[in-house]
């Protein structure tokens, strides 16, 4: 695979968004291109090969751990929390989902901090309802059923729960 050009943009940019951390000084714009970029990455490689990075963890494997991806997309959205930039937790956290197939693992803590970001951007129902459809749908995700218990109905999924024992 020929390397894209924009790997070394986002290389760049990770390291602007580790150094402005480590100084105290948070740049978050640095941290939204340098998302930004790693999205493109993967669009650009897709339209070349349609099955290219169709797991967040094929990225790292594919380019040897260089960039070290999972870790920091991780970091990105814990950052996001600390800014309390919760529209960008939910779009970005949204995007990232739904650029994934997630057969070899999880993206059950980027959903948690999706719902999150739906409750305190006031978007009581979608979290409610999003909270709900992934503790059905996943009744032995701790995490979804984490998400229902805060957000969703509680009354609709502890009567779930307690039938299901």
């Amino acid at each position: 695979m020929e390397k894209n050009k924009k790997w070394d943009i986002f290389e760049d940019l990770t390291a602007k968004c580790y150094k402005s951390q480590d100084n105290g000084n948070i740049i978050k714009e640095s941290w939204y291109s340098a998302y930004d970029t790693l999205l493109e990455i993967i669009e650009e490689e897709r339209k070349k090969s349609p099955d290219c990075f169709m797991e967040l963890a094929e990225i790292d494997q594919k380019t040897e751990y260089k960039y070290n991806v999972q870790s920091w997309v991780d970091d990105y959205f814990k950052e996001l929390s600390v800014l309390g930039d919760y529209n960008r937790i939910y779009e970005d956290g949204t995007r990232l989902i739904n650029a994934f197939q997630w057969q070899m693992q999880t993206p059950a803590q980027i959903k948690l901090r999706v719902i999150n970001a739906m409750e305190r951007l006031g978007m009581h129902e979608a979290a409610s309802r999003c909270s709900e459809e992934w503790v059905v749908q996943n009744p032995d995700n701790i995490n979804a059923l984490f998400a229902a218990l805060i957000f969703g109905k509680k009354d609709c999924i502890k009567e779930k729960v307690i039938e299901e024992k």
